[in-house]
This record gives structure tokens, C-alpha cells and sequence, in this order.
């Protein structure tokens, strides 16, 4: 593990090494184990721990992790990769998993084909397909398109991001306040193969108390895979069934399962050590296309994977 963590690392930080940095003394024990040069948040500014200039950041709960406004002050001049842990599982053994799985993904192929997806999305006229085993949505493009992903390994010198930049192609066909974008229009139907569950770091405290009953709600989806939605007009309409009046308070009973999401996995994973029972950010992009409801701050964000789609002419 630790070999490709840091050959990954160097290919991120341009060719440096970077700190290791979490807020749970066992994962940093762990870590430490593995001959990993790691500290804590809380080590920082204590004796002669200085904020270090490039970092790995992992968090396991969020409230443990210096406030916005602090690494805005004090940590501006660093380049962070987030590894954020703390948005999908505070499980120990599941951060275990993502930190070696993280070490076995080539992230120099995944940035390269996040440029073929976006160059496919670019060409595109009108519309494009994404068809799979019991999966087929047509996506209506609008004339401006927005699509997020990493299209450049290297961080710059103070440059902030997260890992799923890396590992997926993602476009919202509603904003955050749950405005369908008319100019853009997902229908069709997709085979559900695993479910995940995700909150924003800033997620509503009204909000917050629905996250863990989501990731419960998650389990039971995953375990009822597969299943297939259908959507129309940027909105699932059916096929969740029994649970469909729970995802729907959960995710923000405000939006009425609008699509927030709709993107294209670009992970580099070996896929058959990915475990598809975990929540964990590393399983979002392994692979295929996933679309999601709830917007992370008023309500759960719900990722529903076909793990076999692909977009069409890629």
C-alpha cells in the first residue's frame, strides 16, 4: 500500500512528498504503522508542528477539523488534496479501505480519460446516451454546459480539491436550491447496482440528524440491488418502491427527487477489490455512471450507481 500511496502522492503534489493529515489518532497510528509520514489537526502549531506546505487530508468527522474560515487564515498558502472521509463514513475500517484503495487507483488514467469524457460532452450537438444492462438515459445538452472534473493531475502551490474531482465527470440538471435546469433535460431508466449516501461539510444543522438513518436507508437499498428507476425530465418518478417516502424526506422532501447529479465514473480502480457493501467516496466514481437526489446541506445526497453504464462513444 504504501508504495502506491506515495508514487499517487508525488503524481499529485508534482512529484513532492506530502503530509498525511486526520483528525483520529487510530487511523494516524494505522498510517504510521505503514512507515507514512502522518500528523493530526490537532498536532498543528503545538511545539515546533508547522502547517505543512503540501497535505493529504482525511477526516473522519468534520467537527474535529479546523472551521473554514481557519484554513482560509492559516492554511492559504498550503495545497491540500481532501480525502473526505467525514462525508460518506466515520468508520475506521472503512477509512482503511479507502486509503488503500486510493493507494491502487492510477490517477494519471483517470484524469486522462475525465478530459476524453468532457471532450465527448464538448462535441456533442444536441444530446448524448448512456446505455448499459437495463440502463438507457438520454441527457438533452443545454447550449452552455457546466461538467466537473479534473482534467489536470498536479495541484498548484495552494491549491484546495477533493478526490472525486479526479474520479468522475459530473453535470446537475438542478441547482442547489432545486431548480430544474430547463435548458437541460435526463430521462430514461437506470439499473440501480449499489447506492451510496454523502452530506456537504457545511450541511444544515436541521439536516444533519437525517444523515445516519440515510446511511441506514443505504444499506437496505444496497442489499435490495439491483433495482431500476425511472426518470423523466430530471426527476426519478419511480422504482424505489416501499422506500421511496423516507429518501424523499431525507434527501429534502423540497425538491421532489430532482436529479442533482448525472456523471460518468472515471476511477482507475481494480475493480475486483472494490466492495460494494461500504459507503465510501472511492466506490462513487469506480466505475460506470450514477445519478443523484439531495444537494448535501438540506438534505442527504443519494448516489445510485449502475456499475456496467457508460456514455455512449467513449
Amino acid at each position: 500500500m504504501r508504495d502506491g500511496l506515495i508514487r499517487n502522492i508525488r503524481s499529485i503534489f508534482s512529484g513532492q512528498e506530502a503530509t498525511l493529515l486526520t483528525d483520529d489518532w487510530d487511523l494516524a497510528q494505522w498510517l504510521a504503522a505503514r512507515d507514512l509520514p502522518v500528523t493530526t489537526f490537532d498536532e498543528i502549531g503545538v511545539g515546533d508542528v508547522e502547517v505543512p506546505r503540501r497535505a493529504l487530508a482525511i477526516p473522519l468527522d468534520w467537527d474535529r477539523v479546523p472551521s473554514r474560515e481557519l484554513l482560509l487564515e492559516k492554511w492559504s498558502a498550503t495545497s491540500i488534496l481532501w480525502l473526505p472521509l467525514a462525508s460518506f463514513s466515520s468508520d475506521l475500517d472503512t477509512a482503511k479501505y479507502s486509503v488503500e484503495m486510493f493507494s491502487e487507483v492510477d490517477v494519471s488514467l483517470s484524469v486522462a480519460m475525465n478530459r476524453r469524457v468532457i471532450t465527448r460532452l464538448l462535441m456533442a450537438r444536441e444530446e448524448i446516451t448512456m446505455t448499459g444492462p437495463d440502463t438507457a438515459l438520454t441527457i438533452r445538452l443545454p447550449d452552455v454546459l457546466h461538467a466537473v472534473g479534473r482534467t489536470r493531475v498536479a495541484l498548484l502551490h495552494d491549491e484546495h480539491t477533493t478526490l472525486g474531482n479526479y474520479f468522475e465527470v459530473g453535470m446537475s440538471p438542478s441547482d442547489m436550491a432545486g431548480q430544474v435546469d430547463a435548458a437541460m433535460s435526463v430521462s430514461g431508466v437506470v439499473r440501480v447496482d449499489t447506492v451510496l449516501v454523502a452530506k456537504h461539510r457545511q450541511m444544515r444543522r436541521e439536516s444533519a440528524s437525517t444523515f445516519q438513518p440515510a446511511a441506514e436507508m443505504a444499506e437496505k437499498l444496497r442489499k435490495a440491488c439491483p433495482f431500476q428507476l425511472v426518470v423523466e425530465d430530471n426527476r426519478i418518478v419511480s422504482g424505489l418502491g416501499e422506500w421511496a417516502d423516507a429518501i424523499h424526506m431525507l434527501s429534502g422532501s423540497q425538491y421532489g427527487f430532482a436529479l442533482t447529479e448525472v456523471a460518468i465514473g472515471t476511477g482507475a480502480l481494480p475493480l475486483g477489490r472494490v466492495d460494494r457493501s461500504l459507503n465510501s467516496v472511492l466506490n462513487e466514481g469506480a466505475t460506470g455512471i450514477h445519478i443523484g437526489i439531495g444537494n448535501g446541506l438540506n438534505g442527504t445526497h443519494f448516489d445510485f450507481i449502475s456499475t456496467e453504464a457508460r456514455l455512449d462513444g467513449t
